[in-house]
């Protein structure tokens, strides 16, 4: 059974320091406390990352959790609150055009795919401090939303510092994986211009990547070497429980190695960072469906679960 790494309060006390626990059927089982009762010395079990990051704390948490998991008393799951595998990732990089159907459905001209969309990745970040949230925590519409859209990604967590990584052995430098959606307000418009220019599209385009929690993360975090082939991922994104993108992490253009490739020639990565990976077909811009208060978004990839998220207005 694959192992799924949750941040996580109690709903009766949400204000508590969050614990790293254990995602096994409906309940969360600590995992410092699995590692203290197996008398386990796993100095990493305080943090998704640094368990992602160490591979004999991961080890040694997974032996605690099959030895005396079933003795430690576990949270139910509907009295736990799931925060983002994350909480506040380093660097949160994202990809824009990385699937071929997602570039065809927009705005040019007889959905051409050209040559330069596949020569590199084309790269963006978005502010990590505000914009990443977790299971449950609301979309919010805001007074300056006029489209509000969901993109369901696949996100990769980096477990180990590298620069100029090769492509080879790129995936020793990927910790674990989990489900983002990278909300997006497509018709930013805050101040009137007298004339509006490419660029002006361009960082209206970017900005209207930045609102508040418009990076929901989870539910888990999924270590690699349980996930399988990473790019061969089912993805669905549903609203309202209607299916409105369906693909595989196959369909990429640039697959996990690639990315990590081009990323690190220009940063270093570091244990912690996310890199979303890009989103498919089907988003709600292409169909003129936006989403609106009282819808709910969910993000389904296969080997990690649902991440499921409401929509509501932002409060005065």
């Amino acid at each position: 059974m694959s192992l799924r790494l949750v941040n996580f309060v109690p709903k009766t006390w949400p204000d508590a320091a969050p614990r790293v626990g254990a995602w096994v059927e409906d309940a969360i089982v600590d995992i410092a406390e699995a590692c203290e009762a197996a008398d386990c010395d796993c100095g990493c079990a305080g943090s998704v990352v640094d368990l992602l990051s160490c591979p004999d704390c991961l080890q040694a948490a997974r032996e605690a959790l099959a030895e005396v998991g079933p003795n430690v008393e576990a949270l139910p799951l509907a009295e736990a609150i799931l925060l983002a595998p994350v909480l506040q990732p380093g660097k949160l990089l994202c990809l824009a055009g990385n699937y071929e159907e997602h570039i065809r459905e927009g705005n040019r001209a007889a959905g051409e795919v050209h040559a330069s969309d596949k020569a590199t990745p084309r790269v963006f970040m978005k502010p990590s401090t505000n914009t990443v949230c977790g299971q449950g925590a609301p979309v919010i519409v805001a007074k300056t939303s006029t489209f509000v859209d969901y993109e369901g990604e696949l996100a990769i967590i980096i477990g180990k510092r590298g620069k100029y990584i090769k492509a080879q052995d790129a995936l020793e430098y990927v910790g674990g994986v989990t489900c983002l959606n990278d909300i997006s307000e497509r018709r930013l418009h805050i101040w009137d211009r007298p004339e509006t220019r490419q660029w002006d599209r361009f960082f209206d385009w970017l900005n209207g990547k930045w609102f508040d929690n418009s990076a929901p993360m989870g539910p888990c975090a999924v270590p690699l070497a349980d996930i399988g082939d990473v790019d061969n991922l089912h993805l669905v994104t549903r609203l309202n429980d209607k299916v409105m993108q369906d693909a595989s992490t196959g369909q990429m253009i640039f697959g996990v190695a690639q990315i990590i490739e081009y990323v690190s020639h220009m940063l270093t990565l570091e244990p912690g960072d996310v890199i979303a990976t890009g989103t498919p077909a089907g988003v709600g811009h292409s169909q003129d469906v936006a989403m609106h208060p009282g819808d709910v978004v969910e993000v389904e990839i296969e080997g990690i679960g649902i991440l499921r998220n409401p929509v509501v207005a932002e409060e005065p």
